[in-house]
C-alpha cells in the first residue's frame, strides 16, 4: 500500500507529454484499485506445500463455499470478533460471480503507477513467519 500511495502521490497534477491518463486530475474523486497479485485457494495452497515442504495429505483440508465463509464472517463482524474481517474480505474473491475480483472487472493502476509484481511465496513466507511468531507470543 506504501508504494502505490507514494506513486499515486508522485503523479502530476494535470497531464503531461504524451501520458494523459497517469495524473491526479483524471483520478480525482474516483476510486482506485491497486493488488499484490491474484491467485486462487489453490495457488496459496500450493505455495505453503513449497514452502513448508508438505504434501496435501499432511494437511486437513477443509472445503467451504464462498459464500458460507461471507456469512459466517460477517457474523463475527457483528459480534465484534476481529478474526472474522479478514475472512468477510477474504471470501468474495471466490464468488462465483466474480464481484470480488476487481482487478478483472475494473482494472487496477499497478502498472500507472510502476508497482511491481509481488511474488506469493514471498508473501506467504511472511505469512508463516506471523503465524509462527504469534502462537509463540512473539508480536
Amino acid at each position: 500500500v506504501g508504494r502505490a500511495v507514494a506513486g499515486l502521490l508522485s503523479l502530476p497534477i494535470k497531464p503531461e507529454g504524451s501520458s494523459t491518463e497517469a495524473c491526479l486530475e483524471n483520478l480525482r474523486n474516483n476510486v482506485v484499485y491497486i493488488n499484490s497479485f491474484t491467485v486462487s485457494q489453490k495457488d496459496m495452497l500450493a505455495s505453503v506445500l513449497r514452502l513448508t515442504g508438505t504434501k496435501e495429505d499432511d494437511w486437513t483440508i477443509r472445503k467451504e463455499p464462498a459464500q458460507e465463509l461471507f456469512s459466517t464472517a460477517a457474523k463475527q463482524v457483528k459480534e465484534g470478533k476481529k478474526e472474522g474481517f479478514a475472512n468477510f474480505l477474504y471470501s468474495r474473491i471466490f464468488f462465483p460471480d466474480g464481484c470480488g475480483d476487481f482487478e478483472r472487472s475494473k482494472g487496477t493502476l499497478n502498472s500507472m503507477l510502476g508497482l511491481p509484481e509481488e511474488d506469493i511465496d514471498e508473501a506467504t513466507k511472511v505469512a508463516i513467519e506471523r503465524q509462527k511468531a504469534q502462537a509463540t507470543g512473539e508480536h
